[in-house]
């Protein structure tokens, strides 16, 4: 991998703006993350404003790749400014050259095909700005909605657990997808 890796942003795509988090993308990560249904399958309960507030200053300060632990968040926005959506790539290891990648969306806005097109470009960003050998992304197996996205982008089921971890209260199954810097062709 390139390390440290700090993109060049923002990312354009047909319909959308890959960028930074400003202090002014509160409201809208509010909505998408206060939400009961919209938060069911990520690994937090709904925020709440005091909770949004800190973690958007975490999204503010993930800006760069450099060692475990560091994140890389993106705003997903479109054109005409409206935010509707949030993008993270985690680094766990160096050494492995993979990233954990993962997203959440305003549900108002879903179905527009914006998770799509804006993770194919993080996926693009990865692979070529950063050198990543390999992208993963770990799913709860209920989550169709992911999990069909996985699929869209070439990510390969790599790995069914069941039963593998108490989440939000209830024993639930993980499946995991992977996609190689090899496998790249630009996810369509």
């Amino acid at each position: 991998m390139r390390l440290p890796y700090v993109p060049d942003l923002p990312v354009v795509t047909e319909r959308l703006r890959l960028r930074e988090f400003r202090p002014d993308d509160f409201d809208a990560l509010l909505r998408a993350q206060s939400d009961q249904d919209n938060v069911r399958f990520v690994p937090y309960e709904p925020r709440t404003p005091e909770q949004m507030r800190t973690a958007l200053e975490r999204k503010i300060e993930g800006r760069a790749l450099s060692a475990p632990g560091d994140h890389l968040d993106l705003a997903v926005e479109l054109h005409d400014g409206t935010v509707v959506g949030d993008l993270v790539a985690m680094l766990h290891a160096v050494e492995h050259q993979t990233l954990e990648v993962g997203w959440i969306f305003d549900p108002g806005h879903a179905g527009a095909g914006y998770a799509t097109e804006s993770v194919r470009a993080m996926f693009a960003m990865l692979f070529d700005g950063a050198g990543a050998r390999r992208l993963v992304a770990r799913v709860d197996e209920r989550n169709a909605t992911s999990r069909r996205l996985c699929e869209r982008l070439g990510m390969r089921l790599e790995a069914h657990l069941v039963d593998n971890e108490w989440f939000k209260g209830e024993l639930t199954s993980e499946v995991d997808y992977a996609l190689l810097a090899r496998e790249w062709t630009d996810g369509s």
